[in-house]
């Protein structure tokens, strides 16, 4: 996941990433066309929701995390974990926008964080045209910035 956002496996980006497991019982909580999950398949099922700030990661480096959260599933449980066996796990990243992503009181975009994580310096090139890109649409359709 951090190599995806930042790049590479950085101590200062370890301590930032934070993972939660919520175990769920297929019987009584988990359901599938409305049933309970009485037929999941050897594992279970998992759902991966990831986080990135906007800018963060190329669909190439977002596609790589999907792969490598499969490979890690199909590996723990020595599974054929090509699309689509194992169609029941899904891997979400959700995306924050630029100015919405806040932490210790401030207001964090994808530059601060890049370099806070100890992400690559050349990621900078992407995020930047991709905001610059961003911020053009929102200038050509006359976006409000703020209230009038």
């Amino acid at each position: 996941m951090l190599v995806g956002e930042v790049g590479s496996d950085t101590p200062q980006g370890r301590a930032a990433t934070y993972v939660i497991f919520e175990e769920k019982d297929p019987a009584t909580e988990w359901f599938v066309g409305g049933e309970p999950d009485n037929q999941a398949p050897v594992g279970g099922r998992f759902l991966f929701e990831i986080w990135y700030l906007e800018g963060a990661a190329t669909q190439t480096e977002k596609s790589n995390v999907h792969a490598k959260m499969n490979d890690i599933i199909a590996g723990a449980f020595g599974l054929d974990g090509s699309f689509p066996n194992r169609l029941g796990d899904w891997v979400i990243i959700n995306e924050v926008p630029e100015g919405a992503w806040g932490a210790s009181g401030a207001t964090v975009g994808i530059a601060a964080a890049n370099d806070a994580l100890g992400g690559a310096p050349e990621r900078a090139e992407y995020y930047e045209r991709h905001l610059a890109a961003k911020r053009r649409v929102a200038e050509n359709h006359a976006f409000p910035v703020d209230r009038a």
